[in-house]
This record gives C-alpha cells, sequence and structure tokens, in this order.
C-alpha cells in the first residue's frame, strides 16, 4: 500500500504516532553519527613513513638491479640483507595501520548510508503528505498537515548536517588511506607482508 494512503490515518491519529513515526525511521543514526563523528581517526604515522621510505632508498643503493628484480617477483635473494628483514617488520605494522584505516573508512561510509536511507525514506513521507494536502477541504486537517511536513523538514535539516559531517569524515580518512596503500605498494612483495602480531592483539 501506498504511503499517501496511511497519511489520512496518521492525520486521525494523535501526535504520538507520527512522532513515532519519525523515531522509526531514523532510528539510532544520529547518535550513532555523533559516537562516529568523535572517534579518534588514524592518521599518517610519520616515523613508521620515514623509517619505511629510508629503507627503500637504502635497499635501492645497496642491491642493483638484478638483485631487486629477483626478489620482487620470486622472492630469491642473492644475499641476506638485514635492510629487508627490518623492512619486512616494518612492513607488517604498515599493513596493521592500513587495515585499521580501511576498516574505520568503511564504519564511516556504513554510517552515512544509514543517514541516507532515513533521509530517503523521510523525503518520501514529506511527499505523500505535500500530495495528500492538495486534496484536503478541511482547514484543521490541512494545518496539521503543514505542522508535520514543517517536523519531517527539520528533521531532514539535522540529518542532511550529519551526513555531510560523516562524508567530510570520510574524505579525510580516504586521503590517510591512499597514502598507506602508496607506500605499501613500494614495498616489494607487500601482499605477502604478515600484519605485525602484537598490533593485531590491540582493541580497535
Amino acid at each position: 500500500m501506498a504511503i499517501e494512503q496511511y497519511v489520512k490515518q496518521i492525520l486521525d491519529s494523535p501526535a504520538y504516532l507520527f512522532d513515532e513515526i519519525i523515531g522509526k525511521i531514523i532510528g539510532k543514526n544520529i547518535d550513532n553519527a555523533k559516537i562516529e563523528l568523535i572517534r579518534y581517526t588514524t592518521n599518517v604515522d610519520n616515523v613508521l613513513f620515514d623509517a619505511i621510505k629510508s629503507i627503500l632508498i637504502d635497499l635501492e643503493e645497496e642491491e642493483n638491479f638484478i638483485s631487486r628484480f629477483l626478489y620482487s617477483l620470486f622472492g630469491l635473494e642473492l644475499r641476506r640483507n638485514k635492510r629487508r628483514e627490518q623492512l619486512i617488520l616494518l612492513g607488517g605494522q604498515l599493513k596493521t595501520q592500513h587495515n585499521k584505516v580501511k576498516s574505520e573508512l568503511f564504519r564511516v561510509y556504513r554510517q552515512s548510508e544509514r543517514l541516507s536511507l532515513s533521509i530517503i525514506d523521510l523525503k518520501r513521507l514529506r511527499d505523500s503528505f505535500y500530495s495528500k494536502s492538495l486534496s484536503f477541504e478541511s482547514a484543521q486537517m490541512l494545518n496539521k498537515s503543514t505542522f508535520y511536513i514543517n517536523e519531517i523538514e527539520a528533521q531532514l535539516r539535522v540529518l542532511d548536517e550529519y551526513k555531510l559531517s560523516l562524508e567530510l569524515k570520510h574524505n579525510n580518512i580516504k586521503d590517510v588511506e591512499l597514502l598507506y596503500a602508496s607506500l605499501l605498494r613500494k614495498i616489494p612483495r607487500y601482499h605477502e607482508l604478515q600484519e605485525e602480531r602484537y598490533l593485531r592483539m590491540l582493541p580497535s
């Protein structure tokens, strides 16, 4: 049944029913958005980045093309290199941090999507009140409908503000994620890196 068919019933019911409907549509999305916005966001670990970049430069200076080629493609080392061992260790930490940033990115995206769904549903309800109002002959019913439309518009403005804030946070996290992904790809055989065990045990 179309929403428009329920509008008359909503208007004939006590105001608390309308409030309950709005509450169901929004759910805990505003509260969850507030929590998300005050949550700490992982930033680039400049110490770790500088250390990895330094080792990459040293490896390029110390090893010839053949040596780098054999290791990158086949994992073969002509001779043991302690810098490479350091790079594997630090690369594991980098991968752990990168995965944490990706998790944050997905979490913010999901919360933003939940707000979007609430916004869509509220707009459908608002538009239904608009459409139904065209057929009202009773001034009392029209005034009540107008009041409800204004209430929905107010909620939409609140949701839009939180959604914009989440999108800005998402963009900031995405910038950080791209920096991690870029450096990670510069590490030879980066796909084989294992996350650092100690960091994996830390709470998210």
